[in-house]
């Protein structure tokens, strides 16, 4: 794995983990919060297929799936 996937699936855990206590029903958020930790979850999720779209290519055609 390169190290920009590496820092993409570490930005997204922590997203997700910002993101975890927003979405709680009693969080008093406006929503300009709200839209703010969508488009980083958004992001987030975007990065993530691309790097899970990768692996399935390079193990479908045979690719070492390792680092």
């Amino acid at each position: 794995m390169t190290d920009q996937r590496r820092s993409q699936l570490e930005t997204a855990a922590v997203i997700l983990s910002l993101a975890r206590p927003m979405v709680d029903d009693d969080a008093p958020l406006t929503a300009d919060e709200l839209r703010w930790i969508a488009r980083r979850l958004v992001e987030s999720l975007t990065d993530v297929l691309g790097i899970a779209a990768g692996h399935h290519d390079r193990t479908a055609n045979g690719g070492n799936s390792g680092t």
